[in-house]
């Protein structure tokens, strides 16, 4: 800052990319660097070049997108004038590429084209947007029909490139690793499903897990009678279930560091049009019970960054009854909790703001969904909870 207006440079990072911007006296000035990893609706490993000049808040120059292995998808040139700019060009350039997966959208409508020709109805789509989780709902499904269908495109589809974080730190390739999609150990591809399971776990045609293989993962049958919900996503590692009756399923997706859980309520399936809400289950083991559920290995953050693993007592609102010990490896005291962690160092400015943030929460939310807005109810002086590091 310089006489209170923004000055110099900032940097900020999220998980996609991080921007270099320039400031003079609080307005845009200088050379703005971007970089990114989307590209055609799906997320591969490209970037985005901006070599944007800033004169007064005003842009001129070019703005380049990369694609992994260097080549130039997309262009815009900005011309200033005077004390405005135009964009004086803008080019799309597409490349026929190979990716780890299909695009989500293509994945959605291949799925749904197969479970059509392999029941006798029409199959209906439904969407989570905050589970990120794709369902089918039809009728009089064969099963090993759906296995035939999904094993013949395996077989025409097990070769692909990955492009590894090594290759692309902001720049052009120095080269590509050839990968083959295998099979779980224990996969057969000869199986073949009764029809009168309930559930089957199903070999996905083109979903995989990418580690130090790429692994074909698994899709998600369930039956109620004659009706048939197909359950997938292209958002955690793997997925899996973890429950069923005949009122909800519990559906669960592994990520790099935690493990989420939701449920469905199976009336509200049958009943959606278009987009479905689950239940977010925190943790990544719960201990149900009728009216509430304890949560085991909760992965949360600190005010100010940094995650840690909790365990709680909640309803069914997800709103906090008890806020446990649980196994966790770091113990102190509320305030010293509050004082190492939310604010980094003793500071009473900063602890006074924090006391001021909780109660306005907790006066619009006396039983808090928030765990830090839950410390003040905290039985004991000392509370645990587990570091990763530690």
């Amino acid at each position: 800052f310089k006489d209170g207006l923004l000055h110099g440079e900032m940097k900020f990072q999220r998980y996609s990319g991080w921007t270099i911007v320039n400031y003079q006296k609080g307005i845009l000035h200088g050379s703005i660097r971007k970089y990114k990893g989307w590209h055609k609706g799906y997320e591969v490993p490209s970037y985005l070049y901006s070599e944007l000049h800033f004169e007064g808040g005003v842009p001129s120059g070019i703005q380049t997108w990369y694609d992994p292995s260097g080549k130039i998808i997309e262009t815009a040139f900005y011309q200033r004038r005077d004390s405005s700019s135009t964009r004086m060009s803008h080019e799309k350039i597409f490349h026929k590429e190979d990716v780890a997966v299909i695009p989500s959208g293509q994945y959605i409508n291949m799925i749904q084209k197969y479970l059509e020709e392999c029941s006798n109805s029409e199959v209906k789509i439904l969407f989570d947007q905050d589970a990120r989780v794709d369902m089918f709902v039809g009728n009089q499904l064969d099963p090993n029909c759906l296995q035939q269908q999904f094993s013949d495109y395996r077989k025409n589809a097990t070769h692909f490139k990955i492009y590894t974080r090594d290759n692309f730190p902001w720049g052009k390739f120095t080269g590509e690793r050839d990968e083959r999609r295998v099979y779980p150990d224990d996969y057969d591809e000869n199986i073949s499903f009764s029809k009168d399971e309930s559930y089957i776990s199903i070999l996905a045609p083109d979903k995989v897990a990418c580690g130090e293989i790429c692994e074909f993962t698994y899709d998600h049958l369930i039956f109620f009678e004659d009706t048939f919900i197909y359950l997938t996503d292209s958002y955690g590692e793997y997925s899996y279930i973890t429950e069923i009756d005949k009122d909800s399923i519990q559906y669960a997706m592994a990520m790099g560091t935690h493990h989420r859980h939701y449920r469905y309520n199976v009336k509200d399936i049958l009943n959606a049009q278009g987009t479905i809400d689950a239940m977010y289950l925190y943790g990544d083991f719960q201990t149900q019970k009728e009216d509430y559920y304890i949560t085991s290995w909760e992965k949360t953050y600190w005010d100010r960054g940094g995650a840690l693993w909790i365990s709680t007592k909640r309803n069914y609102q997800n709103e906090i009854l008890e806020l446990l010990d649980g196994n966790g490896n770091v113990c102190d005291t509320i305030s010293g909790h509050v004082e190492s962690n939310i604010w980094r160092l003793p500071n009473s400015f900063g602890y006074e703001r924090f006391k001021i943030q909780v109660l306005a929460y907790l006066t619009r939310n006396p039983q808090p969904k928030w765990w830090l807005a839950a410390l003040p109810y905290h039985a004991k002086d000392r509370w645990c909870y587990t570091h990763p590091k530690m």
